[in-house]
C-alpha cells in the first residue's frame, strides 16, 4: 500500500492510562504498521498510573493528557485563557441550550474541555507536518471544528456511548460543526451511518461505515462433554447493562438440564446481582469472575464449552462482546437495543425485545433448539465476514490513506 500519509495523531478518552478502550487497543496495531509514526494524545488520566499496555514500537504516547484531573484545575485553566467562545455561544442559541439545566450543564462542561485542551492541541500541532492525519477516536472533540484544524485531514469516529442524543438528554454541544468539519466520518455501525444522513444532512460521500472487529488466534477449541447448559455475559455491570434480568431469568429456570452461568466484569451493580441469584435453584451455579483481561476471556472460551452469550443491555453500538463470542462459534441472546439487531439474528441466536420478559430467557435455555448447530456456524461466520479485525481495519487505513 502506497503510504501517503506518514503520521498518524489519535486522540482518545484515557488510552493508554487505565484498562479502557480495549477496542482501540485492537486497531492500533493495524495502524501502527502502515503509519511511520502514530502519536497518541490521551484526554484524561484519571488513572494516576503510568501507561501499562501493549504499544507497538513506532507509537510515541503524548505523556501528559489534555485535561487535568480535579474539578478546581478544570476550571481554572477553562477561564483563564483566551480560546475564542463564539462557535459555542451560537451553538447555545441556535439549540436554546440555556432552556434546561442539564443543557447548560452539558455545555459549560464541554466549552470548559475544548478551552483547556485548545492550546495544548496548538503546541502539538507546531510539531507536525500539515500531511498529518488527525484522528479522534471519540465524537466529542469540538477542536476537530476549530480553525486551528483547517490545514489538516481530520477522521472522526463515532460509537454508542458518544453518539446518542438521547443518552445527553437531547443535547450535545457543537456536534454537527464536529461531524461537517471532519473530511471523514467512521460510525460504527450502519444505524448511525443512517443518523448522520438523515438528521445531521451529512453527504454520504463523507461517511465509511467502519465496524469494530477483534482477532482471534485460538490454537483449539474445546467440544461439548457434558450435559450442562454453559451461558457466559461479559460487560460492566452498570445500569444501562441490566445485567441483573438474567439473574432474574435464571431463578424462573425450569429445565432439567443444570445451568452454568458465568459473569466477567464488576461494578456498581455487583451486590444486587448477588442477592437475586441466592433466589436460584439447585441445578443452577453462578459464577461472578469480576473483572478479567481479554486474553483470560479468550482463554475461557478455549477451555469451556459455552451453549450460549447473553446480552440485554438496553442499548448498545454494536457489543464488541458479542463479536468475541461469535469468533468462537458461540450463539447469541441479545436484546434489540441501538444496532445490536446489525450483528444478531435468527439464524446466529435469538434477538428479544428490549422491552422483555424475563421468562423468555427461561423458556430459551430450557428447550432445545432444532437449529443450535447451524446457529453456532452462522455466529462464526458473521463474525469472519463482518467483524473481523484484520479484514475491518485494513479497510480502515485504506480509506485514510486516501484522503
Amino acid at each position: 500500500m502506497e503510504h501517503k500519509h506518514q503520521t498518524l495523531v489519535c486522540f482518545t478518552s484515557s488510552y493508554p492510562y487505565g484498562t479502557r478502550e480495549t477496542y482501540f487497543e485492537n486497531e492500533l496495531q493495524y495502524l501502527a504498521k502502515e503509519f511511520k509514526t502514530v502519536y497518541i494524545q490521551p484526554t484524561y488520566n484519571p488513572y494516576k498510573t503510568h501507561a501499562k499496555r501493549n504499544i507497538p514500537a513506532n507509537v510515541v504516547v503524548i505523556k501528559d493528557p489534555l485535561v487535568p484531573s480535579g474539578k478546581q484545575a478544570r476550571f481554572t485553566e477553562g477561564i483563564f485563557n483566551g480560546t475564542s467562545m463564539g462557535m459555542f455561544i451560537k451553538d447555545l442559541l441556535k439549540n436554546k441550550a440555556y432552556s434546561s439545566k442539564a443543557a447548560i450543564s452539558q455545555w459549560v462542561n464541554t466549552l470548559l474541555i475544548h478551552r483547556i485542551s485548545y492550546p495544548k492541541i496548538e503546541k502539538l500541532l507546531k510539531g507536525l507536518d500539515k500531511d498529518a492525519l488527525l484522528y479522534t477516536y471519540w465524537a466529542n472533540a469540538p477542536v476537530f471544528a476549530s480553525n486551528l484544524l483547517k490545514p489538516y485531514k481530520k477522521i472522526v469516529r463515532m460509537h454508542f456511548g458518544d453518539f446518542y442524543l438521547d443518552r445527553f438528554n437531547g443535547y450535545m454541544p457543537v456536534r454537527s460543526n464536529i461531524y461537517s468539519s471532519a473530511d471523514l466520518l467512521l460510525p460504527i455501525s450502519n444505524n448511525i451511518s443512517s443518523i448522520l444522513q438523515d438528521f445531521y444532512k451529512i453527504d454520504k460521500s463523507k461517511i465509511f461505515v467502519n465496524h469494530l472487529g477483534i482477532d482471534n488466534t485460538a490454537e483449539y477449541c474445546t467440544v461439548k462433554d457434558s450435559e450442562v447448559v454453559r451461558i457466559v455475559s461479559c460487560s460492566h455491570l452498570e445500569p444501562r447493562k441490566r445485567v441483573h434480568l438474567i439473574a432474574e431469568a435464571l431463578t424462573k429456570y425450569q429445565g432439567t438440564k443444570a445451568i452454568e452461568w458465568h459473569h466477567f466484569g464488576g461494578g456498581t451493580e455487583m451486590g444486587k446481582i448477588q442477592d437475586i441469584v441466592k433466589k436460584v435453584g439447585k441445578n443452577v451455579t453462578v459464577n461472578l469472575h469480576g473483572p478479567v483481561s481479554q486474553a483470560q476471556l479468550y482463554q475461557f472460551y478455549q477451555d469451556n464449552y459455552v451453549d450460549w452469550f447473553i446480552n440485554v443491555s438496553t442499548g448498545e453500538g454494536i457489543p464488541v462482546s458479542i463479536m468475541e463470542a461469535f469468533s468462537f462459534g458461540i450463539p447469541a441472546i441479545a436484546t434489540d437495543g441501538g444496532a445490536t439487531y446489525e450483528i444478531v439474528n435468527a439464524t446466529n441466536g435469538h434477538l428479544i425485545p428490549k422491552d422483555f420478559d424475563t421468562q423468555i430467557i427461561a423458556d430459551l435455555l430450557a428447550k432445545p433448539d432444532p437449529d443450535y448447530l447451524r446457529k453456532r456456524n452462522e455466529a462464526l461466520n458473521t463474525w469472519s465476514e463482518k467483524f473481523n479485525a484484520a479484514s475491518n481495519y485494513t479497510q480502515l487505513v485504506k480509506k485514510m490513506q486516501s484522503l
